[in-house]
Formats: structure tokens, sequence, C-alpha cells
């Protein structure tokens, strides 16, 4: 049973916030596919029963010229496409992304220390899903007219995504940051014993959630 943590209220991701996430999540994630739930629990305490209590929000719609309000969801297949042609790095800043299942899994297993909320609520969601959890966000902007196509997508922090909203594409690094960067996976080759790991606890998401998201990324 997980040892419930102390709260701590975050405000501000730093500009190393990624690095130190994606390293201790990497550690955790592959004490958990083992299974070592009881190491898993040692690596996640550094920043176990964080909760983000900031000012960024997660951009849902947009207006098109016509002023109509037009969703900018991306279809999941389409969304994992574009993470891992991206090598599941953020073309805004160029760190590593895992995908928001693989850290939904965790938070299966260790809800106190890595909470999870699924509109991201202030106070009730750690913030390492702002730091790694990526999305799917239009180059051209919706509202401009862009398209949901894979070509008009890129590979973006939660908090990256938030923070840039509707700046333009050459407001964006070089490709070449990505294609240089070291070999990473999103952690996509640890999920299936991630969601083993966590059989026995209550689920955020029914099976059929990951079972999708495996498919999607294939596992």
């Amino acid at each position: 049973m997980e040892e419930r943590p102390s709260m701590l209220d975050v405000t501000q991701l730093s500009d190393d916030s990624v690095q130190t996430y994606a390293d201790v999540v990497a550690r955790t994630a592959e004490a958990m596919a083992r299974p070592d739930l009881e190491l898993a629990a040692a690596l996640l305490s550094p920043f176990a029963g964080e909760r983000w209590n900031g000012t960024l929000r997660l951009f849902t719609g947009s207006r098109a010229p016509s002023g109509e309000r037009v969703s900018r969801r991306v279809p999941d297949p389409t969304r994992a496409r574009v993470f891992m042609r991206d090598r599941f790095r953020c073309t805004y800043c160029g760190g590593r992304v895992v995908p928001r299942c693989i850290l939904v899994a965790m938070s299966d297993v260790f809800p106190d220390a890595l909470a999870y909320h699924p509109n991201y609520a202030r106070g009730r969601i750690h913030p390492v899903y702002w730091a790694l959890a990526p999305e799917a966000d239009h180059v051209l902007a919706h509202r401009g007219g862009g398209t949901s196509t894979e070509d008009n997508l890129t590979t973006l922090h939660t908090m990256c995504n938030a923070r840039k909203a509707d700046a333009p594409r050459d407001a964006l690094p070089a490709p070449d940051r990505i294609l240089d960067a070291e070999p990473w996976d999103g952690l996509v080759s640890l999920y299936r014993r991630v969601v083993a790991a966590g059989e026995g606890s209550a689920r955020h998401h029914s099976a059929a959630y990951h079972l999708a998201w495996m498919r999607h990324l294939e596992v």
C-alpha cells in the first residue's frame, strides 16, 4: 500500500524541471517494470506529493476567423504517430517527453505520490504532467486555418504548448535540435510492464484505454 506523502504546492517550473522529472520518472518506470514497487516508490520520493497550483492552463479550443469555436482535438492514433516521428522530444525546448498514458499508468500505482486529474485541475495533478506529457500542437494555428494532419502537427510538452499558445512556427527551434538529440523512446518500451505493475490498483482509465494506446504506440 502506498504511503501517503506530504503535499507540496508547485507554482512554477524551472528550466531544468524537464530534465529532473524525466530522469526520476525513467528510473521509477524501470523499477516498476521489474517489478520492484518498493524501489520505485523510493526513486519517486524526491518529488512525491507535489501538486500543481500555477497559472498555466490547457488550450482545448480556439476561434476560427468566422468567430466559430473549433476543437483542437487530434485523434489519438495521429498524436501517437507525431510523437514517434519527433522521437519523443518537444520541438519547442528539445526536452524529453513521456506520453500521458504512461504517466497515468504510473499514477495508478502511486495515486498520491504522482496525482493525476484528467482536466489538469489545479491542486489535484502532479506538475510532472505539465513538464513531461506531450501534446500534438498545430504548426499553423488552428484559428488561422491550420489542419490536424500530421504535416501540420508537432510535439510539444503541455507546458510549452500553454506558453507558446498561438505563436508562429518561426518561434520554434530548428528540427536539428531533435534529430541530434540522444535516443529516447518516451519509456514506450516499458509501457506494458508498467501497466502490469498496476494490476489490482484502482485505475484512472479502463484497461481498454491502455490497450488502445499500446496499439497506437506500436508496443
